[in-house]
């Protein structure tokens, strides 16, 4: 939506700005950031280069002066799912727009893209990114960030764009919905919002519930009225194995178990070139499946949906 604004171009997944920073403002030598980013999915994808000439923060800042470049526009952000207080190292003027879902939706998703095998694991990212907005703002000044919820976005986008342009000192205009017609995504589903309480079973809603504690009435969500389940440490074992058994199984699936096998070893026997012939080859699978998988993520909300009425 934003990247279809005339003045504005977002960049997707940067995470390659802040994961091999400190939380302090460390930064690895350029050449150690160099060989990281030969093997980044997201990276490989980009358009972007690498200037071995410049220092990291120099070729952070020169990332987005080349995505400006290209686009021929004046405003430009990243979406970061983590680790993002480092970005003010990096550019220390930011403001923040922090999409918040309700966890019991988010989990659904994370299971979707293989990136968990239950429910309890599927909170792991929501659960290091809210905990993590939480302490950020505490000395983050009010003015530079802004509080968009997810359901307000589906709900109301126009509304809701609305703001986040007036934020941005923008304004909106429909042709931030022309995505549509060059993206694999299309206008906001409202049936998308609170689609865990058709989809999830009553003990999957206690073990999200369970697990998140007050961070959901914290950000607003209400409580689905069951009773919250908390783990034993025997069942806290058995959903961390079935959390294992599940990725693996999903990672067989998307990647084949040769593959999934090869990426395995490699981490075990580190060999640069094998190493980096193995993740250029599981990159490109991954980068062909994750627009794939979102829409998949809708069919299976249907199809779940269909299952539970009929």
């Amino acid at each position: 939506m934003l990247d279809s604004h005339a003045e504005v171009t977002c960049c997707e997944g940067f995470e390659f700005l802040v994961e091999r920073m400190g939380d302090d403002g460390s930064t690895p030598s350029v050449e150690e950031y160099a060989e990281y980013l030969e093997t980044s999915p997201i990276f490989g994808s980009s358009g972007l280069t690498l200037d071995p000439a410049m220092s990291y923060v120099e070729n952070a800042h020169n990332f987005f002066a080349q995505r400006l470049d290209v686009s021929g526009k004046n405003q430009i952000g990243a979406m970061v799912h983590y680790d993002f207080a480092r970005l003010l190292h990096l550019f220390p003027d930011a403001r923040f727009i922090h999409v918040l879902r309700d966890p019991r939706d988010v989990t659904s998703s994370v299971i979707n893209m293989g990136w968990a095998g239950n429910v309890y694991h599927g909170l792991d990212r929501w659960l290091a990114a809210e905990t993590q907005w939480k302490k950020f703002i505490v000395d983050f000044p009010e003015d530079r960030r802004l509080e968009v919820p997810y359901a307000d976005l589906i709900g109301d986008h126009v509304a809701t764009l609305e703001r986040v342009c007036d934020f941005m000192g923008i304004s909106y205009t429909e042709q931030m919905l022309d995505y549509r017609h060059t993206t694999d995504y299309d206008i906001p589903d409202p049936t998308r919002v609170s689609a865990w309480s058709r989809t999830l079973s009553d003990r999957e809603i206690q073990l999200v519930e369970g697990r998140v504690g007050d961070l959901l009435t914290e950000g607003g969500f209400e409580p689905s009225g069951l009773e919250p389940i908390k783990p034993t440490p025997a069942e806290l074992k058995r959903l961390a194995a079935e959390n294992k058994l599940g990725v693996w199984k999903s990672r067989v699936d998307r990647f084949g178990l040769r593959l999934t096998l090869e990426r395995g070893l490699t981490r075990l026997v580190p060999i640069p070139a094998w190493r980096r012939s193995v993740a250029l080859r599981f990159n490109a699978i991954e980068r062909a499946n994750r627009k794939r998988s979102w829409r998949a993520e809708g069919r299976e909300v249907a199809t779940r949906e269909e299952s539970a009425t009929s």
